[in-house]
């Protein structure tokens, strides 16, 4: 093991332990304190991604984890305190969900240089809902904005790795062969 790979890992632990404590924050600190440790999450994610082998299959899986775990733990804490759109959130995380299988599941596979720009910046735009997420206690358009964006990487990026799986992979000739029955 590397000493980028176990860096790696203290930080992922570290990012997924402060989750919990978001909400204890919330619950029985003051109201600026959720957006220190959420700045903190943050931090990790930004120092996760330097120590990231890109690679390596687990770190992609860990990564993918990793988002998953952390958006949703904080999409559904902010729906259920009302300062996001439980809609909003349901339809983010559902792509975020969609998104990360689809990252691991085409690891190996070589896109296009469009989808690969497109989960570059749904990692950029990952990181900015995070920082709208610190500020979210006192206003949330910028984090409606944040995940709206969001929301239209991730889409575009799942329906093409969708279609890419129809059109280049033996699920098309499952249907050829359904075609020639008839």
């Amino acid at each position: 093991m590397t000493r980028n790979d176990i860096f790696y890992k203290i930080l992922f632990a570290i990012s997924i332990a402060l989750l919990p404590i978001v909400i204890f924050a919330y619950l029985y600190l003051p109201e600026w304190s959720v957006s220190l440790i959420i700045a903190a999450i943050l931090l990790c994610k930004i120092w996760i991604e330097l120590f990231r082998d890109k690679t390596s299959f687990q770190h992609i899986i860990i990564d993918s984890v990793a988002s998953i775990l952390i958006f949703t733990t904080l999409l559904i804490f902010f729906a259920v305190i009302d300062k996001i759109n439980l809609a909003l959130a349901i339809v983010t995380i559902v792509l975020i969900v969609f998104a990360n299988i689809y990252k691991i599941v085409f690891f190996k596979k070589s896109m296009p240089e469009f989808i690969d720009a497109v989960d570059y910046c749904y990692m950029l735009f990952e990181c900015l809902t995070l920082v709208a997420f610190t500020f979210l206690i006192y206003y949330s358009l910028v984090t409606n904005i944040g995940l709206v964006a969001i929301i239209l990487t991730t889409g575009v990026s799942v329906c093409y790795k969708i279609y890419y799986t129809f059109k280049y992979t033996k699920v098309n000739n499952i249907f050829k062969i359904f075609k020639r029955k008839k």
